[in-house]
């Protein structure tokens, strides 16, 4: 089993919020087909297309799709013509192939933000950009990874040249309220942790370790004093652990996966997979006599998480509900997780580690990479 070690974040949570975050405000992708990937959570995810960017409407060098759920807005971005922008992008994906550019924030003074995190030691990347109904700036984070803060007024648009998308709707069984957490694989775990305690006053939530006698990892949760903001970073104590492999396929640092919370996880779970939406494997073994011993008493039906293949464990505020998928793009690099809370659950699913990691060393060992 994976050592686990709580901070006492409920009473460690004393600190403040230096640069006046409100949450996640949109995460960005450099793709290599925006119009593929927006299809993709369209149709997988049950997201709506909100707004598109390109030339024509005053954006340079990209084409790009917002697309999303609830409080949940996924930026899809391709290169476009030439110039800065469009040579950037296309390095990207020659870099580190499709993957996450930009984990953005919404904060309450963008030039306040960026002048702190600047006072307290982050590089800033891109100074102050400021209009009518938006201002932005962005620091460098781990790899070639960005955070943006981003300050909204009242409007409707999603950022100057992004016109909205008329009759995008979210119906069906595929619910998504938020970003539960955000996962980032680093070389040096210390260094990451140390600079979201610093430059954002986080605190830690929580550290573990995990073997399961082919690979292993250590990793620490930082998380804003309000818990609205929760960022797992990894990495690797073993050559050939996945979040090594994730380091050699991706040529560097970056986000390896995204946690999308949702009221009802056994809905959401089978329509996705009705949709043609892969999942990592659960042996049929994770739910016998012990899973019973471990999780005690459940709303939901067992036999239906079964069927579904959908992990729970519990912790002492509550339990969670959760599953995986596949790595989305060509590279194995990054995936996504579907969980829900029930009561006041804290944790990530330490409990079901050893059947995580085991399913994700299968898929390592069908690539010859284990």
């Amino acid at each position: 089993m994976p050592a686990i070690f709580f901070e006492s974040a409920l009473e460690r949570k004393t600190g403040s919020n230096p640069l006046g975050l409100k949450g996640i405000d949109h995460i960005e992708f450099i793709v290599d087909d925006a119009d593929q990937w927006a299809d993709f959570f369209v149709n997988k995810y049950g997201m709506a297309r909100r707004f598109y960017a390109d030339a024509a409407s005053g954006v340079a060098g990209r084409r790009a799709h917002v697309v999303g759920q609830g409080r949940i807005n996924f930026l899809l971005a391709e290169p476009q013509g030439t110039g800065p922008e469009a040579d950037f992008m296309r390095w990207h994906l020659a870099e580190h192939g499709n993957g996450v550019r930009d984990v953005a924030f919404r904060v309450k003074d963008a030039r306040a933000a960026l002048a702190e995190a600047a006072r307290r030691g982050a590089k800033v990347v891109r100074p102050l950009d400021e209009h009518d109904s938006f201002n932005g700036g962005s620091i460098a984070a781990y790899g070639d990874t960005l955070h943006t803060f981003i300050e909204r007024k009242p409007h409707t648009d999603f950022a100057p040249g992004y016109r909205p998308v008329p009759g995008g709707f979210e119906d069906g069984d595929i619910h998504f309220a938020m970003i539960d957490h955000v996962v980032a694989n680093v070389e040096h775990m210390e260094e990451w942790v140390e600079f979201y305690e610093k430059i954002f006053g986080f605190d830690l939530f929580m550290h573990f370790d995990i073997n399961t006698g082919r690979s292993a990892l250590m990793s620490k949760v930082v998380s804003s004093t309000d818990g609205w903001v929760k960022l797992p970073i990894n990495e690797p104590s073993s050559q050939n652990s996945q979040i090594q492999e994730f380091l050699d396929k991706y040529n560097g640092p970056g986000v390896q996966h995204i946690a999308l919370l949702t009221p009802n996880i056994v809905a959401t779970v089978a329509e996705m997979r009705r949709m043609g939406q892969d999942f990592l494997d659960v042996p049929e073994s994770y739910y016998d006599a012990a899973f019973d011993e471990r999780i005690g008493t459940i709303e939901e039906d067992k036999e239906e998480l079964k069927r579904l293949k959908i992990l729970v464990d519990r912790d002492h505020e509550g339990y969670l509900l959760q599953l995986f998928t596949k790595c989305v793009f060509a590279r194995p690099t990054l995936f996504f997780e579907v969980i829900q809370r029930r009561g006041r659950a804290l944790g990530f699913g330490e409990g079901n580690f050893r059947a995580l990691f085991e399913a994700i060393e299968r898929e390592q060992a069908k690539r010859g990479a284990l």
